[in-house]
């Protein structure tokens, strides 16, 4: 166990004081919850792994403005990531705690999860990397907010969705579009009937990249700050190049599922919530798309258009535009379109509808800006499932797997949501899966917990 991440919660104080004059030393109020910040002890002691662009941005960011958490330690394979984010850290607590901070450094995510300190884990790598550190967090006893989509696979959601439910801790998969009021109010409105029997639900969603545009395929050795080796995790070993990594791997099915499944949980969360779908799924997917050689760097479909339906008859299509949802039911319509567009509704006094106390949405504590970490919180705190838990995650992101492998497929397939099963298809089922390189498997998950 590396040193960077020797010390324990008792040293907080400590590492946050300051010494004045000879011997003397100052805790500031901030430290000791004196100004309105929770003390130490009730502060969620957070642990963030991926510090990417939008680790050390978005999500920092988001733990930054919610007092209830506190950011202990770091993990990246890229060192510059890391040091980076570990600066932002330092900077923010210094600052805000009124004395110097010592943030905790790893490159192995398995270190950082076996820290006793830690609470919970922030996993913000790529998609390919979501499941195995949430897996294990869950199993060695850590609350988890992931980012979406949260899995690569539809077999590695149901390990994890299980694997949540049996810890007993909060699951969050990380999407802040349900403290958005619009998208919310979209959304109880819809539960609550005022459009009728909902028929046919629109989710359109942005395309993705294509091949040869921006990208540099030319291959090379990885930069001596990045452990490609491991970055790589359990996909095929496939030669260096800049764009197949940072960024760049939303595009490449070996780590992603492309546009489709990096951005399809943030609206069609909502869809399936609204109707009451978010824990079962459709009965039937077809769909096209422009499909790359799949020896290609970027061979994730950047255009789709898909069509399912669900057992009650109403269907759903999903297809490469400006972002939007539309819901269309028997008694009206609405519609939201851009990210976070207004409400146009058929009928402007649908918008009218005053909804009694029991059908209304909770409403998190900020609007968009970071309602996922909100909730996060909140749940632990309550002890209560957050605003998206796994399962409804795994529900989410298995339309886009399911959607993606009837593209490859080039048929209509038929799906048993209760089984998570293809209906007499051996062929489509054997894409639910794949075999993951050593060590970096499921299976070898829980030889990691409480090592070192």
């Amino acid at each position: 166990m590396s040193q960077s991440l020797k010390m324990k919660r008792r040293d907080f104080l400590t590492a946050a004081s300051a010494s004045v004059g000879f011997g003397a030393t100052v805790i500031p109020g901030s430290a000791l919850g004196l100004d309105g910040t929770p003390p130490p002890s009730e502060r969620i002691s957070m642990g963030l792994i991926g510090c990417g662009s939008h680790g050390a941005g978005w999500n920092l960011d988001r733990i930054f403005n919610n007092k209830d958490q506190q950011v202990l330690a770091v993990c990246d394979v890229d060192s510059k990531h890391m040091n980076h984010a570990s600066q932002r850290v330092e900077q923010h607590y210094s600052r805000t705690l009124k004395s110097r901070y010592s943030c905790r450094t790893t490159g192995d995510f398995r270190e950082l999860i076996n820290q006793k300190d830690i609470d919970a884990v922030c996993v913000v790598t790529p998609d390919h990397w979501h499941t195995i550190p949430a897996l294990m967090a869950l199993k060695a006893g850590k609350h988890v907010i992931s980012e979406k989509p949260m899995t690569l696979t539809v077999d590695e959601g149901r390990i994890l969705s299980d694997a949540a439910k049996a810890s007993g801790k909060v699951f969050q998969t990380a999407s802040e579009n349900l403290s958005v009021e619009n998208y919310a109010r979209m959304v109880e409105l819809v539960q609550a009937g005022v459009l009728g029997k909902i028929k046919n639900i629109k989710v359109l969603l942005p395309p993705g990249n294509r091949m040869g545009n921006k990208g540099n395929f030319q291959e090379m050795a990885p930069p001596p700050e990045l452990n490609y080796e491991m970055w790589q995790g359990q996909a095929p070993l496939a030669p260096y190049c800049p764009a197949r990594v940072h960024y760049n791997w939303r595009w490449n099915l070996a780590y992603s599922g492309g546009v489709l499944t990096d951005w399809i949980h943030h609206l069609l969360a909502l869809a399936m919530l609204a109707t009451g779908t978010e824990k079962t799924g459709p009965v039937e997917v077809e769909g096209k798309g422009e499909l790359p050689d799949r020896s290609s760097v970027w061979n994730a479909a950047p255009t789709y258009n898909l069509k399912y339906r669900f057992a009650n008859g109403m269907t759903m299509s999903i297809w490469d535009d400006v972002p939007g949802l539309k819901f269309e039911g028997t008694d009206g319509w609405l519609l939201c379109r851009g990210w976070r567009g207004p409400i146009k509704p058929s009928d402007p006094e649908l918008l009218k509808t005053e909804l009694p106390k029991d059908k209304r949405l909770k409403r998190i504590r900020t609007d968009g800006q970071g309602g996922e970490h909100m909730d996060f919180t909140d749940a632990i705190k309550e002890g209560r499932q957050a605003y998206w838990p796994a399962e409804v995650g795994h529900r989410v992101i298995t339309v886009a797997h399911i959607g993606n492998i009837a593209m490859s497929l080039n048929r209509k397939l038929q799906w048993d949501p209760a089984k998570e099963k293809f209906v007499n298809d051996p062929e489509a089922d054997a894409m639910l899966s794949r075999e993951q390189r050593d060590p970096w498997a499921i299976r070898n998950v829980d030889s990691w917990i409480n090592v070192g």
